[in-house]
């Protein structure tokens, strides 16, 4: 870790040192900037340089650009995941896993995965690793306190070392104790990423490599005794960590590497001529199109405004043009318009490799009742997972029709253990190893406002068997209404941990033959500008993979049903905004097996104001809300980092009330919160899952820092 953090900072070091201009007369872009340095160096923009040049881009190619203003979305991903976490719980101590208030079955991989899914909420999928593209070198640190010790820290960087490559640098570091026993995080996970093009623009080639470790301190949660002390308010356990856990010796390590490279070539490419001439900017002053946005310059008093439309607000950094930096989702980004070029004929060439390792280990020092009779005296249980993926692709861009794409997949998988393990009533094989080969077409195609697009995926041959099929249509219409309609259908392996597991512990191992998954999912989304946003769902399951009570893996009988729905809302009274979001649930089919509180709600009301003379401050501050039914959540299993079944334990009913005071200076975003203030007077039966309490008030502060050179 020490020399990731030496190679970062140097990075930074050398990258400032390389962006430096001298200082020159004229219109200089920090002239009438209060807070510049009397000696520093300045830098003089060309003018052709605006915040849509800094470019975020995923691994499907989509593009956004981000402003850096304060809002309340912007605080509800302010957290150990950077992102919202309404239809999750998380446990008491940041870097612990999180309990599920509501599912989400789109997108499912064609190919079977390790398991231990509790490990995996800061795993970095393909999909969460961006690619970027910005005039400047681009920087964003972001960092919370921990629990009792500790904090976290998330910080990278980005730069362009010429027009055609860009490279970037990540790291997002946590170590906190929590208040409980034996439950310190912690956490590192790196990332870093680069994409190139040639001048003419017909060969794209790009890739990153991603390496984590994910270490957790596991006790098992509390004995029936300290249940007593902490639902009575006992005052001598006021201090929680005086309050007895399960077991104080066990951990659990979820760690691995990627590398992906993804290069394209094109046959007929794009005038790089005639794409710069469309793309020209126009001479008069550029207008944002969009409600409480504006960007005007005259001279040296160049000024820029940018909000979102929930709370519509301009920005602390009136006089500072280079707001607009670094990454979250599109749907909370400044969208950038491109002209609109006719589509042309094009062939292209395209290949996918993906490698990665994945490694989970749990370790004890002495056996423990909780999971029954060893082996040995000591646990020490090791899962490996190696898999390969090429996938090769041709694609045509053909006038009127679309994006056409035909690809073939060739996946290769070693899931394994140390050796073959002989029971008198089973013989438990060391791994499954095997591969397979898949075809597929996709196609996506614009009509007006209108979005088409197709994905359907086969494995043709190999050891595993699986298909799915994609479809979706999508309206637009600016930022006033927007609509989305999909369906899905996936066949597919369970995860390698229900078909093959081997422990130290005698219960937990087990070789099983199940039948494929079939899950069927179609949804709707719908936003309106006056009337908020709607998003439903449908989900059909069969056989569908779980951990019984005992835990084993089991396959259901019946078929699953689940249905979802999500609405939210935003009320706006002056300074005064009330966020609102409600989700109602229901399983009509499977609930035996499958459990989910039937309403889950999440209710904000803050102010929101510029304070002190001359604006130097935007201000948020308010209350929170999060609310859901008691239902028969599952239990955690921290020998299998697994979710299992139970029946014994409701939880919820209770709520969370959270205060925020939130700040914005410039590009500074500084946050400070009292989490569950609320605790103190609604009683001690607040749980994440059963024998797991909820965080008793705590009080947190941090800041997100973007700036670039």
């Amino acid at each position: 870790m020490k020399k990731i953090v030496f190679v970062f900072l140097l990075g930074i070091i050398v990258s400032t040192q390389a962006q430096i201009r001298e200082r020159t007369s004229g219109n200089l872009l920090f002239s009438q900037d209060s807070t510049t340095f009397k000696e520093e160096v300045k830098i003089k923009l060309s003018g052709k340089t605006t915040y849509t040049d800094y470019k975020i881009i995923s691994f499907s190619k989509d593009t956004s650009i981000v402003d850096t203003t304060l809002t309340y979305k912007k605080d509800l991903r302010f957290n150990y995941l950077r992102k919202d976490l309404f239809e999750l719980l998380p446990f008491h101590n940041q870097g612990q896993t999180f309990n599920k208030l509501g599912y989400s079955f789109n997108n499912a991989s064609l190919f079977p995965g390790i398991g231990v899914t509790a490990k995996q909420y800061n795993y970095y999928k393909i999909s969460d690793v961006y690619y970027y593209e910005v005039p400047t070198p681009t920087s964003e640190i972001m960092y919370k306190t921990g629990l009792e010790q500790g904090q976290m820290l998330d910080a990278f960087l980005t730069l362009n070392t010429a027009p055609q490559f860009n490279f970037s640098i990540a790291y997002k570091g946590l170590r906190s104790l929590g208040k409980y026993r034996h439950s310190l995080a912690s956490h590192g996970n790196f990332r870093t990423s680069f994409n190139y093009h040639n001048k003419r623009k017909s060969y794209y080639l790009r890739g990153h490599f991603s390496s984590f470790d994910l270490l957790n301190e596991e006790n098992g949660g509390l004995p029936l005794e300290s249940i007593f002390y902490f639902e009575s308010d006992d005052p001598n356990y006021i201090d929680r960590a005086r309050l007895d856990v399960n077991f104080t010796d066990a951990e659990s390590m979820f760690e691995g590497k990627r590398y992906v490279i993804d290069q394209v070539f094109s046959l007929f490419p794009k005038n790089p001529k005639t794409v710069k001439k469309a793309q020209k900017k126009p001479k008069k002053k550029p207008v944002i199109a969009q409600k409480g946005n504006k960007f005007a310059g005259k001279g040296k008093k160049l000024k820029a405004a940018f909000s979102e439309k929930t709370t519509q607000q301009k920005t602390a950094q009136q006089k500072d043009t280079t707001t607009v930096l670094v990454a979250t989702k599109a749907k909370d980004s400044v969208l950038q318009k491109t002209p609109v070029l006719k589509s042309k004929f094009d062939i292209k060439i395209g290949h996918t490799f993906t490698y990665e390792t994945q490694h989970y280990r749990f370790k004890q020092t002495n056996v423990n009742s909780i999971f029954g009779e060893a082996f040995d005296s000591q646990i020490s249980d090791h899962t490996s997972y190696q898999k390969m993926n090429n996938q090769v692709y041709l694609q045509l861009d053909i006038p009127v029709v679309g994006t056409l794409r035909g690809k073939i997949n060739y996946f290769n998988y070693n899931y394994k253990y140390k050796s073959i393990l002989y029971l008198d009533t089973q013989t438990i094989p060391d791994k499954l190893k095997g591969n397979a080969f898949a075809f597929g077409v996709d196609w996506k195609t614009t009509v007006g406002k209108l979005q088409l697009t197709a994905d359907a995926n086969s494995i043709i041959a190999g050891d595993i068997t699986g298909s799915n099929f994609k479809a979706s249509v999508q309206y637009k219409k600016d930022s006033v209404f927007y609509f989305k309609g999909y369906t899905e259908f996936t066949s597919k392996t369970p995860d390698f941990n229900k078909l093959l597991y081997q422990s130290d512990y005698k219960a937990y191992n087990w070789y099983r033959n199940f039948n494929n998954e079939k899950i069927m999912t179609v949804g709707v989304k719908a936003e309106a500008t006056n009337w908020g946003a709607v998003e439903a769902s449908y989900n059909n399951i069969e056989n569908y993979t779980y951990f019984n009570s005992k835990p084993v893996p089991v396959q259901a009988v019946g078929t699953l049903n689940y249905i979802k729905v999500k609405a939210s809302k935003a009320f706006h009274f002056g300074k005064f905004t009330s966020e609102n979001t409600v989700m109602y649930q229901k399983v009509t089919n499977g609930s035996s097996f499958f459990r989910v509180p039937d309403w889950v709600t999440q209710n904000t009301v803050y102010y929101s104001n510029y304070i002190f003379k001359g604006k130097p401050m935007y201000l948020q501050t308010g209350v929170t809300l999060k609310y859901f039914s008691a239902y028969k959540a599952n239990a955690f299993n921290p020998l299998l980092n697994e979710f299992v079944l139970q029946d014994a334990t409701e939880i919820g009913n209770y709520p969370i009330l959270d205060l925020f005071i939130n700040a914005q200076i410039r590009r500074t975003r500084l946050y400070f919160k009292i989490e569950n203030f609320s605790s103190s007077f609604t009683g001690r039966n607040y749980y994440a899952a059963p024998n797991y309490p909820y965080r008793d008030l705590t009080v947190r502060f941090g800041l997100v820092w973007n700036w670039f050179i």
